[in-house]
C-alpha cells in the first residue's frame, strides 16, 4: 500500500475517532439522564383512573401496564386512556418507567451513527456493539421490555468499550484486537433484552408458540421505532446539528463534482471512482440521518451506478455522468434550502430517479425470481394501502408485495378468506381477475366512463411524451430550470491542530516582547516624535486584538468537561449506595483549552471527596429532616477577570475538629491549633497524605485527591477557596486566571528599575499621607485603608535597589490583593499599562523567568506576582 493512501486511510480513521468521541462526550450524560427519568409507578395513581373494575386497579405489578391492558404487544386493550399502541407509548406511565422519549430517541440516534460510520470504516467491533446496544433500545422504547438500572449500567459499558477501542484504533487503524471485548459486551446487551422478555413471557403465562411470534413481533418493532424516529427527528435536531451536516454537506458535494467532472473527461481512475463513490455514500448516510428523504433517495440510486462503475460494468446508454452532475445541482439547491430553514425537499425528483434508470444495467432491474401464482390467488394480495391501515409497517409492505413471509396473522390472502367465510365464489373472483388483467383504457370504455375517441386521443399523446422523453433524457424538471445554479457555500469553520495554535500563541507573544522594546527603547529617550507615538499607539491596539483573538480562538465552553462528570457521579453513587442529583450550571462559559486539560482530574478528584465524604447515606439525611437524595452542584462563570469553577453539596460539612485532630497527629500543626481560623484549617486538607477518612476505599481515603487538585491549580497559577457549614455543606471554588501566557500589568518605577504588577492583583493606588501611616512596636507599618490596616512593603528593600523617595509620603502605594490577603506595595512612580509575556514554567512562589523590554532576564518576587525588569 502506498505511503499517499496509508495517510489518507490514517486521516480518514482519524476524522472518525474525533467525531465518535464528541458523540460518546454526548451520549454517556444522555444515558444517565435517561436512567434518572425512569421512575416506577403504578399506572391507576399516575393517571388517578377511577376505573375500579380494571385488573389493576389497587395492585403493584411488575407487568407494565401498556403490556398488560395496553395496546402494544399482547396487551388486551382494555386501558380506557390510550386508543393505539403509539398512544399507550405516548403515555405518561410509559414515559416515567421506560424514560423520556425524546432522551431515548437521542441516546438511539447516537449509538445508530456510531454503528454507521464504524461499518463503513469497517471497525466492525466497534459496530457489532453498537449494533447491540441499537436493539437493546428499540426494546425499551418500543415497549417491548421495561427499563431497568442494569440496562444503563450495560449502556454506560458499551461506551467505555468504544471509547478503549478508539484508543486501540489510534494506534493499530483497525479494531481487530477488540473482538473478545467485543464480544462479550453484545453478549451482555442480548442477555439482558432476552432476559427481559423472558420476564416478560413469564408474567404473561404465555406458552411455547409464543416464542415464535415474538420474533416477527420484535421486527416489526424496529419498524415501528425507525418510524417514531423520522417523527421526531425535526423536533430533537439542534440549530448546530444541522449547521455541521450543511457544512459538511457542502464539502462532500464539492468533492463529488470534481470527481463527476473528472470522470466526464475519462480523467478518473478506479481509485477516483471508490473515493467518489465513498463521498455519495457518506452523503446519502447524513441524509437519511437526519430525515431529508428526498436526498437519501436521490443519492441511493446515484450510488448505485457508482457502484456499477466501481465494478467496472458498463452501462446501457454510455456514462452516467453528465446526469449525475444534473442530480448534483438539484441536492446542492436541496442543502441551499436548508440553510434557509426550508425541509431540503427536491421538486421533481421522481423525474431524476427516472432518468438515472435509464443507466442501470438490465441484470439489476431483474426482481428476485418469485413462484408464480394461480389465477385465483392474484387478486387475494392485499394492496399497499390495505397493509398500512391494517397496522403493517413500509418493510412489511414490500414483503407482502414480492411474496415474501407475512406476518402469521396475515399470511392468508384475502381471497381465500372471502371464499372460506362464504363472501364470494372462486368464480367471481376469477372474473375479477381476469377484468383486472385488461388494460386500464379498456376498462374505463366498458364501463362507459370514457369515449372510444378520447382513448385513442390519449394513446397518441401518451406515445408523443414517451418519444419526447427517449430523445431528451436529460431533461430536468421544469422547476430545476428556472432555478439557478446555487454557489457553493462558505466553510463556517475549520479544524486547527493544537500545536499550531501553541505556535500563534508564542509568535504572538514575541510581538509583545519586540512591541515593548521597540516602544521602550532608550535610544528614544528625550526626543519629540508625534507621528511616531501614534504609529505606536495604533500598533499597541492591533497587538492587543491580536492576542484577544489568538486566545478566543483556544477557549472551548466547559459543557464536554462538566457533562463527562455525570457518569462519574452516577458511578460513584452505586457504589456509595447514596443518592444524587447532579445540577450543571454555566456550561456555556469558556475557557482555554489548556486550562480544560489541568483541571479535569481536580474537579473528579473534588466531586469524588464531595460524594464520599461530604453527602450522607439516605438513611442519614432523613435522620437529619434532609431529602433523601442529595445535591450536588458544578457551576462555572467569569468573575473579576478569573473564571470561577465551583463544586456544591448540601452534606454534612467540613469537621473543622476531625481535620484538625488529624492535622495535629500528622505534625502539620504546632500546638494546638487555637491559632488558626476556619479557614486555614480547612485548606489543611491539600496537604499531601492528607486524609479524614476512617478506611481506605475504591473512591477515596489515601490522601491522595486533594494534593492533586492544589498541584494541578499551581501549574496553571490558580487559586482554590474553601467555605464549608456543619450540616449544611460545602462550597471549593476554584479561581483560575484567563489565559496563562500574557498578562495585563501595571509598569512601576523603583529607583533605576522597572516592574510589572498583574493588573488583577491591583485593588487601588494612592499617594499616602503621615496620617494613613501606623507604626506598630515591633517596627512594622502600617496604611490605612478605609477602616482597615494592610501592612507596607517597600519594593526597593524586597528588591535589594535603591529608591528615590526619602520618606513614605513621597512615595505611591498600591493595594495587592492575592488569595483575601492584603498588602500595601511602596514604589517611586506609576508609568502605565503594559502587556507582559512569561516565558517557561515557574520554578517557585518566590522565582520565575520571563523576558521583558530590556533583553535581558527579569525576576519575579511573591508580592502576588511583581516581576522586576534587570537590564543590566
Amino acid at each position: 500500500m502506498s505511503t499517499d493512501l496509508l495517510a489518507e486511510q490514517a486521516e480518514i480513521v482519524n476524522e472518525f475517532l474525533l467525531e465518535s468521541r464528541e458523540m460518546l462526550d454526548q451520549l454517556e450524560p444522555t444515558i444517565i439522564e435517561l436512567g434518572q427519568s425512569c421512575q416506577v409507578v403504578d399506572c391507576w395513581l399516575a393517571l388517578e383512573c377511577t376505573n375500579t373494575a380494571c385488573r389493576r386497579h389497587g395492585r403493584s405489578l411488575d407487568l407494565p401496564c401498556w403490556l398488560h391492558t395496553g395496546h402494544v404487544e399482547g396487551g388486551d386493550q382494555s386501558c380506557p386512556h390510550a386508543s393505539s399502541a403509539e398512544e399507550c407509548r405516548s403515555c405518561a406511565v410509559f414515559q416515567s418507567i421506560n424514560g423520556n422519549g425524546e432522551t431515548m430517541n437521542s441516546i438511539f440516534r447516537l449509538f445508530h451513527s456510531m454503528k454507521g460510520s464504524a461499518g463503513f470504516l469497517e471497525l466492525n467491533n466497534i459496530a457489532h456493539v453498537a449494533h447491540a446496544a441499537e436493539s437493546l433500545l428499540d426494546k425499551i422504547r418500543s415497549g417491548k421490555i421495561q427499563m431497568i438500572p442494569e440496562h444503563v449500567q450495560h449502556l454506560c459499558q458499551s461506551c467505555d468499550f468504544a471509547r478503549e477501542a478508539m484508543d486501540y484504533v489510534e494506534q493499530e487503524l483497525n479494531d481487530q484486537g477488540m473482538e473478545e471485548a467485543a464480544s462479550h459486551i453484545s453478549e451482555l446487551l442480548a442477555k439482558a433484552a432476552e432476559d427481559a422478555l423472558a420476564g416478560i413471557r413469564q408474567e404473561e403465562s404465555t406458552d411455547a408458540a409464543e416464542s415464535e411470534q415474538a420474533t416477527a413481533e420484535t421486527e416489526k418493532g424496529a419498524a415501528d421505532g425507525a418510524d417514531d424516529l423520522d417523527d421526531l427527528m425535526q423536533m430533537l435536531i439542534s440549530p448546530e446539528m444541522l449547521e455541521r451536516f450543511v457544512q459538511e454537506a457542502d464539502e462532500l458535494l464539492q468533492n463529488v463534482e470534481q470527481g463527476l467532472l473528472a470522470w466526464s473527461d475519462d480523467n478518473l481512475d478506479a481509485e477516483g471512482i471508490a473515493e467518489l463513490y465513498r463521498n455519495v455514500h457518506s452523503f446519502k448516510g447524513n441524509s437519511g440521518f437526519f430525515s431529508f428523504r428526498d436526498m437519501e433517495k436521490l443519492s441511493h440510486q446515484m450510488e448505485n451506478l457508482l457502484d456499477v462503475a466501481k465494478e467496472g460494468r458498463a452501462f446501457p446508454n454510455g456514462s452516467p455522468a453528465e446526469a449525475l452532475l444534473s442530480c448534483l445541482d438539484a441536492l446542492r439547491i436541496s442543502v441551499a434550502d436548508i440553510c434557509q430553514g426550508g425541509k431540503g425537499e427536491i421538486e421533481g425528483v421522481e423525474t431524476y430517479l427516472k432518468q438515472l434508470l435509464r443507466y442501470v444495467p438490465e441484470e439489476d432491474e431483474k426482481e428476485t425470481p418469485q413462484q408464480e401464482p394461480t389465477e385465483t390467488k392474484e387478486v387475494f394480495r392485499a394492496p399497499e394501502e390495505t397493509l398500512r391501515a391494517s397496522g403493517m409497517q413500509e418493510g412489511e409492505a414490500a414483503s407482502a408485495k414480492d411474496g415474501s413471509s407475512l406476518p402469521s396473522s396475515s399470511s392468508r390472502l384475502l381471497g381465500e378468506i372471502l371464499v372460506e367465510e362464504g363472501l364470494a365464489e372462486e368464480n367471481e373472483i376469477a372474473e375479477i381477475i381476469e377484468e383486472q388483467r385488461k388494460p386500464l383504457g379498456e376498462l374505463l370504455v366498458a364501463k362507459g366512463k370514457v369515449k372510444p375517441d378520447q382513448l385513442a386521443k390519449a394513446l397518441e399523446i401518451q406515445k408523443t411524451g414517451e418519444e419526447g422523453e427517449a430523445k431528451s433524457p436529460g431533461t430536468l424538471p421544469a422547476s430545476a430550470k428556472t432555478k439557478a445554479k446555487p454557489a457553493a457555500m462558505k466553510r463556517q469553520d475549520i479544524r486547527v491542530d493544537l500545536g499550531k495554535l501553541d505556535d500563534l500563541i508564542n509568535l504572538i507573544g514575541e510581538m509583545v516582547i519586540a512591541e515593548n522594546m521597540l516602544l521602550r527603547s532608550p535610544d528614544l529617550d528625550g526626543l519629540e516624535l508625534d507621528n511616531f507615538n501614534k504609529a505606536a499607539q495604533q500598533m499597541s491596539k492591533l497587538v492587543r486584538d491580536l492576542q484577544e483573538m489568538a486566545m478566543i480562538i483556544r477557549m472551548i465552553p466547559v459543557s464536554g468537561l462538566f457533562r463527562r462528570m455525570i457518569r462519574l457521579v452516577h458511578d460513584l453513587s452505586v457504589k456509595s449506595g447514596k443518592k444524587v442529583d447532579l445540577q450543571l450550571f454555566g456550561q456555556e462559559t469558556e475557557v482555554d483549552k489548556t486550562v480544560i486539560e489541568q483541571i479535569t482530574d481536580p474537579l473528579v478528584h473534588l466531586l469524588r471527596n464531595s460524594l464520599d465524604h461530604g453527602l450522607e447515606t439516605p438513611a442519614e439525611r432523613t435522620a437529619c429532616g434532609k431529602p433523601e437524595k442529595g445535591v450536588v452542584k458544578l457551576s462555572a462563570r467569569h468573575q473579576e477577570g478569573e473564571v470561577w469553577i465551583e463544586v456544591e453539596d448540601d452534606g454534612r460539612g467540613l469537621n473543622r475538629d476531625k481535620i484538625l485532630s488529624k492535622a495535629i497527629g500528622k505534625g502539620l500543626v504546632a500546638g494546638d491549633g487555637s491559632h488558626l481560623n476556619d479557614k486555614e484549617i480547612y485548606n489543611l486538607i491539600f496537604q499531601p497524605g492528607f486524609s479524614t477518612a476512617d478506611k481506605v476505599t475504591d473512591v477515596s481515603g489515601r490522601g491522595v485527591g486533594m494534593d492533586v487538585v492544589k498541584k494541578n491549580l499551581e501549574k496553571i497559577k490558580g487559586k482554590i477557596e474553601v467555605n464549608s457549614t456543619p450540616g449544611k455543606g460545602s462550597r471549593i471554588t476554584l479561581r483560575i486566571p484567563l489565559t496563562l501566557a500574557i498578562i495585563d500589568g501595571m509598569l512601576v518605577r523603583i529607583g533605576e528599575s522597572r516592574c510589572i504588577v498583574p493588573l488583577l492583583a491591583i485593588r487601588e493606588i494612592f499617594r499616602p499621607t503621615p496620617e494613613d501611616i501606623t507604626v506598630m512596636p515591633d517596627g512594622l507599618e502600617l496604611a490605612k485603608v478605609r477602616d482597615s490596616f494592610h501592612p507596607v512593603i517597600y519594593l526597593d528593600r524586597l528588591l535589594e535597589e535603591p529608591a528615590d523617595y526619602n520618606t513614605i509620603e513621597d512615595g505611591v502605594l498600591i493595594v495587592l490583593e492575592y488569595q483575601d490577603k492584603f498588602l500595601c506595595l511602596l514604589v517611586d512612580e506609576i508609568l502605565g499599562q503594559q502587556q507582559t509575556v512569561i516565558k517557561g514554567q515557574r520554578r517557585s512562589l518566590f522565582d520565575s523567568r520571563c523576558r521583558h523590554p530590556g533583553g535581558g532576564t527579569c525576576r519575579a518576587k511573591t508580592l502576588a506576582g511583581t516581576i522586576k525588569y534587570d537590564s543590566r
